[in-house]
C-alpha cells in the first residue's frame, strides 16, 4: 500500500511540512502492514540507511494518527504500535501468527446502524472493529 496525495497534503498542512524524512516515514510505515511501534518503525529506517530521528519518527506517527492515516493500539509490552490506514473508512484483520494486517471494507454498517437506533434507540456516531485470526500464508 502507498501513501496516497491526500495523506501526505493533511502532514503538510501548516505549520507542519513534508519532509523527505516524513515521506520516508510514511513510506515505510505503509510498507509494513502491519502494527509497529515508533522504536521499531525507526530501527528498520535505520537498517535501510535512512537516518532520521526517533523523535521525528514519534512526531510523524502522532501527526499520521491526527489526521487519521494511521490506527494504534497497544502492543504485548504496552507500548503504542501504529498501522498505517488509507482515508476510507475499513476495518482490519490482524494475523496473530506473523502480525500482517489486511483491511476489510465496511459495507454492511448501515444495516447495523438501523437495528441499533430501532432496538435500542442508540444513535451510533462511530464504531471500530477488528478480527483476529490466521493469514493465508500462516494456515
Amino acid at each position: 500500500m502507498t501513501p496516497d496525495a491526500g495523506i501526505l497534503a493533511a502532514l503538510g498542512a501548516k505549520p507542519r511540512r513534508v519532509t523527505r524524512q516524513r515521506r520516508d516515514i510514511v513510506a515505510e510505515l505503509a510498507r509494513l502492514r502491519r502494527y509497529v511501534t515508533a522504536q521499531e518503525l525507526h530501527e528498520r529506517l535505520q537498517e535501510r540507511a535512512k537516518p532520521i530521528g526517533l523523535a521525528t519518527v514519534y512526531r510523524t506517527l502522532e501527526m499520521l494518527r491526527e489526521v487519521g492515516a494511521a490506527a494504534t493500539q497497544p502492543n504485548a509490552k504496552g507500548e503504542t504500535a501504529y498501522l498505517f490506514c488509507p482515508n476510507s473508512h475499513h476495518h482490519h484483520a490482524v494475523c496473530v501468527k506473523c502480525g500482517r494486517v489486511a483491511d476489510v471494507p465496511c459495507r454492511s454498517m448501515t444495516a447495523f446502524e438501523r437495528s441499533l437506533a430501532a432496538g435500542l434507540r442508540f444513535h451510533l456516531t462511530q464504531h471500530r472493529l477488528e478480527f483476529f485470526g490466521t493469514c493465508a500464508r500462516c494456515s
